[in-house]
């Protein structure tokens, strides 16, 4: 969920919460006022009847006039009389003229009648249909102004928010683009608002430092190479003209062919670390759809020979066409090293399989187990064949490259098979 619709939900929840609450109350304060209307209405009867009662002889006689419809009364002893409490009460009444009940708020007391001494029971009620539909209406009314204020505050909640966030979103656009291989700073968003501002500002000076640290890191690793080129192919030349003296013994002679031999592995060695480094600084930028089952096909011709002198057999099946975006250069080394551990770690007259689908790739051959403590082949320098031309870094150089583009992979060793399998996403 993003920021500025996690912030709207919230605060929108809280507005509405409030509201709701705000709502609530002054419904029920409304219906405190409205019952209070009617309660007074009903005490001035009650005073009205009390009074004309203790004035009028035959005071039961004299009750029509009070409209007895709206009034029940009956005599009672001073016992009763003492305990009974004055109660306002909603109930509801039977109405012979409308032949239905009703509800009705109802004043229920006692007094006594001064012209015979007695005690008087008196229920004087009103009708509240007209209250109803008037707190029927106010229900209603709090109901739109309730959802109407709520969506009010959600829009422009809404709106404030993704205007006061537009600098910060401005700025995570900028760094999901931004490549620090083209050394060139975004053009990062200004804003008044203080923190956003001093965000922006860290974000600039932590980009200057890396762009910095990746262009200081990547000439030293060009020079450095080159450093070490240099003397390594003077040394091996120098060498070479040594072993064409007549004057060397075999055994010489035999002393610097090794010589010649571990720099020559020096000199690969560099080169492929620094590979590995280009490859992880993310040197490699223009991309390509690629088709593997036509890399392979280019890199097979190129080890023909190598697998024929081992008798090696390679079979491919092509049940789809398996394609990605990447760089055409590292799809050639990727498959290229792929190809290479293939052929080098089997066995004489054994076989290798690529079976090629739409998203996956399944490179098998025949070879000899792992050694027990090299269970992960893709780390650095890791060799079981025991060839002193291998560096190590070939299946390390391709891990390196599928992680670049989010390709799986995955080995697996069962009765005498090695399977490499790349997972395209």
């Amino acid at each position: 969920m993003k920021l500025a619709n996690y912030l709207t939900l919230r605060l929108s929840l809280l507005f509405i919460l409030i509201l709701l609450i705000w709502s609530v109350i002054y419904f029920f304060k409304q219906m405190n006022e409205i019952y209070d209307g009617i309660d007074e209405g009903l005490n001035n009867l009650k005073q009205e009847l009390i009074l004309e009662a203790n004035k009028i002889p035959d005071f039961m006689d004299n009750m029509a006039k009070y409209d007895p419809l709206n009034l029940f009364i009956e005599k009672i002893s001073y016992e009763e009389a003492i305990g009974m409490k004055e109660v306002y009460s909603n109930t509801f009444v039977y109405f012979e003229s409308e032949q239905e009940k009703e509800e009705v708020r109802m004043l229920t007391t006692a007094f006594l009648c001064t012209q015979d001494n007695e005690y008087y029971r008196i229920k004087i009620f009103t009708s509240t249909v007209e209250s109803d539909d008037m707190i029927e209406n106010m229900l209603y009314l709090l109901m739109t102004l309730w959802v109407a204020l709520s969506l009010f505050l959600i829009i422009a909640t809404k709106r404030i928010i993704n205007k006061s966030s537009k600098p910060f979103y401005t700025l995570l656009s900028q760094l999901k683009h931004f490549k620090l291989n083209e050394r060139q700073m975004p053009d990062l968003p200004t804003t008044s608002i203080s923190e956003y501002s001093d965000l922006i500002e860290s974000v600039k000076e932590l980009l200057e430092k890396n762009i910095n640290a990746y262009a200081e890191q990547r000439h030293f690793i060009e020079n450095a190479s080159h450093e070490l080129q240099t003397p390594i192919a003077i040394a091996i030349g120098k060498l070479e003209l040594m072993m064409n003296d007549d004057s060397l013994s075999q055994q010489q002679v035999e002393d610097i062919n090794v010589v010649i031999n571990s720099l020559g592995r020096t000199k690969r060695l560099n080169n492929t670390l620094l590979l590995l480094s280009k490859i992880k600084n993310k040197q490699f930028t223009r991309n390509e759809l690629i088709d593997f089952t036509h890399v392979f096909d280019e890199v097979l011709e190129d080890f023909e020979a190598l697998a024929d002198y081992k008798e090696i057999t390679i079979n491919t099946e092509k049940r789809g066409i398996p394609q990605i975006n990447m760089n055409r250069d590292l799809a050639f080394i990727m498959v290229n090293n792929l190809v290479k551990n293939a052929i080098a770690h089997n066995k004489t007259g054994g076989h290798i399989n690529i079976v090629f689908d739409n998203k996956t790739i399944t490179i098998s051959n025949s070879g000899e187990p792992l050694p027990p403590d090299n269970t992960d082949i893709f780390s650095r320098y890791v060799s079981y064949s025991g060839s002193k031309q291998s560096s190590g870094l070939g299946l390390s150089i391709v891990k390196t490259i599928v992680e670049q583009y989010n390709i799986q992979i995955n080995h697996n060793y069962s009765n005498g098979i090695h399977t490499i399998t790349l997972k395209f996403n």
